[in-house]
């Protein structure tokens, strides 16, 4: 599973890499911790993002925060996995700026996400990271 979602998003991610200065692998980790490397991305969506009031499409799903807590919520739609990586890049761009400025330090900008609220996990940096030291 691994391999294949590498084949598949490597080039993306560094692509993004080379236009946005984004280091390409923490793309790669962080929607790998979010899809099960690949296996769970609903409507696409490689990094759990909820319903964004400027992109089209959304669908209500249910959601198991890290506590074991069940919610329901409504997360974005996107027509490809790649385009879900370009919503991501601009959501942390604009609403996680003191994040997107360590874009090119893993350890500093996952944790920086985990402080600014991305998810609420509290170990979310650590398994980024983990995941991020197995690309």
């Amino acid at each position: 599973m691994k391999r294949e979602f590498l084949e598949r998003f490597s080039q993306t991610a560094f692509l993004l890499e080379r236009l946005c200065g984004i280091d390409g692998k923490i793309l790669l980790a962080q929607s790998a911790l979010e899809t099960g490397w690949g296996r769970h991305a609903p409507g696409n969506n490689m990094f759990g993002i909820k319903k964004l009031s400027w992109l089209e499409g959304g669908q209500a799903l249910k959601t198991r925060e890290f506590d074991g807590v069940e919610t329901k919520d409504v997360f974005q739609t996107f027509k490809s996995p790649e385009n879900s990586m370009i919503a991501y890049l601009i959501l942390v761009s604009e609403r996680y700026q003191e994040a997107w400025k360590f874009r090119k330090d893993p350890s500093r900008y996952f944790h920086a996400l985990q402080k600014l609220g991305y998810a609420t996990d509290p170990n979310y940096a650590k398994k980024c990271l983990d995941v991020y030291g197995c690309i």
